[in-house]
């Protein structure tokens, strides 16, 4: 009797701990579903309040372009440097949703959206809910937001990283599905931007370290390799073409302070949010008695060997592309997400208390930010254009029908939201067509802009036109040289406005 009723209570203890276990891990995923929701609605909100962007304007005016064939020949003509599967994802947004800022930006909310989710399962399965949430609040801290409600395929190659990292990591029984996935992550990556190829580091470098005499590559790493390679070699007209007429000039260079300041860019407040998370680790297990803790697993290794990424893609730029810069390697996230919280819970898996506070300030810390960015959507656009939109009207009221800019990001912006997009004009420097030196193009902008002129209407100006058209123009926040072409031309401005920006008058 007693056994019976020992054996009946033993029972019973563990249906607690299942049922437990099934409780917290379904609030784990309503926590998920809410934290996904809530960043879907704000990109949105945020997409539909913010204007478009130099690099924004470039996909909507490739993606508006009347047949794919002529988006193919925009892109070999060196119009832009991203491959042709995102302008096709725009397209087909900007087809169902009608053009706006909102339909451009959608496939960037529903890609952050799915990569946070995917992060989140990815880890879950790999400890617990509250870790995968963790994760999942770990890349919400890092600059993955801003690519959220952005026109531009970052929030996609996050994405596909993510998805990537799951099929690498996943041990169920569809096992060929999972490979035939990591390779077709691959393929679409590239697709989307071709320094997605460089998130196959991680994996070439774990399997060399792991490789021994007579071991062959895993059918994944040969799947990724493949999914590279072929896309490469399919676009790689496209890639020749924009080489050729930019690299050597690129904006943004590789240095040693540019590879210093990536992973401070990736995460802008991640050394603060470590203080806090140490000091929390501190508080609540200083006097608490820890067992050994196991050893660090294969998936927690790749994870933080995607900190590779930046130094191959350093090397791989400062050999042949010239671009590096910091939203070309949005793909590390997933890999150092997963990677923190199984370094979380190898340390301190029995105590949860330490999960649910670095939950707590992580979650809290990238709401936070996301709830400043959604007060003043204004403060995350690049250029001074809703200024010059205030004074439009003024100068036009003064006779002045032609708005003159040197700043081509702001001229890009201007014609795209001006009230007279054919009176907005870009002025030409006087040393714009000859031979570069060695290094960065100070004019790559107003090169890519005439090359769009062929597929898009713009008007460009010398600085003789500017002469023909002088008594009618105002030249909108002229740079230096502009005021020096200006001058050498006998021609003089006076300053008509300051602010909120500087409009000169030719005389």
């Amino acid at each position: 009797m007693h056994s019976s009723v020992k054996s009946s209570s033993s029972q019973a203890g563990r249906e607690d701990v299942r049922r437990h276990a099934g409780r917290s891990s379904a609030l784990a995923f309503l926590a998920a579903g809410l934290l996904a929701a809530f960043y879907f609605a704000t990109s949105i909100y945020i997409a539909s309040e913010r204007l478009f962007w130099f690099d924004e304007l470039f996909t909507v005016h490739i993606a508006r372009l009347p047949h794919l064939a002529t988006i193919w020949s925009a892109l070999g003509n060196g119009v832009d440097a991203l491959p042709p599967a995102y302008y096709m994802l725009v397209r087909t947004f900007d087809t169902l949703f009608g053009p706006g800022e909102v339909a451009a930006r959608l496939p960037s909310a529903i890609a952050l959206v799915v990569g946070l989710l995917v992060v989140f399962d990815c880890a879950r399965r790999l400890t617990d809910g509250v870790h995968g949430l963790v994760a999942m609040s770990v890349a919400t801290c890092s600059f993955l937001p801003y690519y959220g409600y952005e026109a531009r395929s970052y929030a996609v190659c996050f994405m596909l990283s993510a998805v990537a990292f799951w099929a690498w990591t996943y041990n169920g029984a569809r096992q060929n599905w999972a490979t035939f996935l990591f390779g077709a992550a691959f393929f679409a990556g590239v697709c989307f931007h071709y320094y997605f190829a460089m998130c196959l580091v991680p994996y070439v470098l774990w399997e060399m370290l792991r490789w021994k005499p007579g071991h062959r590559p895993s059918s994944e790493l040969l799947a990724g390799v493949a999914g590279t390679i072929i896309p490469l070699v399919l676009l790689s007209p496209l890639i020749l073409s924009f080489s050729r007429k930019f690299s050597g000039g690129y904006w943004n260079r590789p240095t040693f302070l540019e590879l210093r300041a990536i992973f401070s860019q990736l995460f802008p407040d991640g050394l603060f949010l470590l203080v806090l998370i140490t000091l929390w680790i501190v508080l609540v297990a200083w006097d608490r008695e820890q067992e050994p803790a196991p050893a660090m697993q294969s998936v927690e290794a790749i994870g933080w060997l995607f900190l590779v990424i930046p130094l191959a893609a350093f090397v791989v730029a400062e050999w042949k592309t010239n671009a590096f810069y910091s939203r070309y390697f949005i793909g590390v996230i997933p890999g150092v997400a997963v990677a923190f919280i199984l370094l979380l819970w190898r340390r301190f898996r029995r105590i949860s208390q330490i999960s649910a506070g670095v939950f707590v300030l992580l979650a809290g810390w990238g709401v936070g930010q996301q709830l400043t960015a959604a007060r003043h959507p204004d403060k995350v656009e690049a250029t001074g254009i809703r200024a010059f939109l205030q004074v439009e009207s003024s100068l036009q009221l003064e006779g002045r029908r032609y708005f003159v800019f040197s700043e081509p990001l702001l001229f890009l912006e201007a014609q795209q939201y001006s009230n007279h997009p054919e009176e907005c004009v870009l002025l030409l420097a006087s040393d714009f067509s000859r031979q570069r030196k060695p290094g960065p193009d100070p004019y790559l902008h107003q090169r890519l802009e005439l090359n769009l002129s062929p597929y898009y209407p713009l008007q460009v100006w010398t600085i003789d036109d500017l002469r023909r058209h002088e008594a009618a123009s105002a030249v909108i926040e002229p740079d230096e040289q502009a005021l020096i072409d200006i001058g050498h031309d006998g021609m003089q401005t006076h300053v008509r406005f300051s602010s909120p920006l500087k409009v000169d008058y030719v005389q």
